[in-house]
């Protein structure tokens, strides 16, 4: 993906200004790639489910910053001073920290590193966002939960620059396997939900209801962001995956 967005207490935060949106260097490359996703995004657009609650407390969500055109996830506002006692978790010095993620279905086998937090100025003011790794590698929200506890694990990731960790999300089904894993220990998940949300040009209030969705929570899942299709921040890809019950046979 491009870039991430920044929360609270486990929110993702996506790098693409608010205002004025600047479609960087739209290619060739995009347009026919926008062209041969339309069946795709037709399918996914449809029967969004329910975001968690706490809307209000977003800033922004996902807009292209200028320049590159990275995007990126801006960080809540307000910010909570503590996360609640049940939503979001604050990590422990044994948390179970991220470090790798594997997702067999994509062939996917990367390293997690914490992502980092810069800032962006939209309408004048100045807000921290989520910056996605510029490496292949998957981001950390370090406020987002840690693995094996209740809360929202949020990991994003570029689609099209830095090693492109992200960019065959789309691929992804209901019921697919997801592993994190924090040292040996891997934590698994099953993909509930694979949603494509309209980001770019859209309105403040649209990318704050995009945002919902790295919020904390009070049940414990992951959810994995960047943007679509490869080499547009048109849309904003969001898996969200919850921990594999073993069956009575395992």
């Amino acid at each position: 993906m491009e870039e991430e967005l920044v929360a609270g207490p486990g929110e993702a935060a996506d790098s693409c200004p608010a205002s004025e949106i600047i479609a960087a260097g739209v290619l060739s490359l995009v347009l026919v790639g926008g062209l041969l996703a339309y069946p795709y995004l037709a399918s996914r657009l449809a029967d969004i489910p329910d975001a968690p609650d706490d809307a209000a407390a977003i800033d922004a969500f996902v807009s292209p910053l200028e320049g590159d055109g990275e995007p990126a996830l801006l960080l809540a506002r307000p910010q909570p001073a503590e996360p609640s006692s049940d939503v979001g978790v604050t990590p422990s010095p044994a948390a179970a920290v991220p470090v790798r993620i594997v997702v067999p279905a994509i062939r996917l086998d990367a390293p997690v590193v914490e992502a980092s937090i810069g800032e962006v100025i939209i309408d004048g003011q100045t807000h921290k966002l989520w910056e996605a790794p510029a490496m292949h590698a998957a981001g950390w929200h370090s406020t987002s939960a840690p693995l094996g506890v209740p809360g929202n694990t949020v990991l994003s990731g570029h689609n099209t620059l830095y090693g492109e960790v992200f960019r065959d999300l789309y691929q992804l089904d209901e019921g697919d396997l997801v592993t994190v894993y924090s040292g040996e220990d891997g934590h698994d998940f099953t993909v509930s939900s694979v949603l494509i949300l309209p980001e770019g040009d859209q309105s403040l209030e649209v990318r704050q209801a995009n945002a919902r969705f790295i919020m904390p929570t009070g049940d414990e899942r992951l959810t994995l962001v960047t943007c679509h299709p490869y080499g547009s921040l048109r849309y904003r890809l969001l898996v969200i995956a919850m921990p594999t019950t073993a069956g009575p046979d395992a």
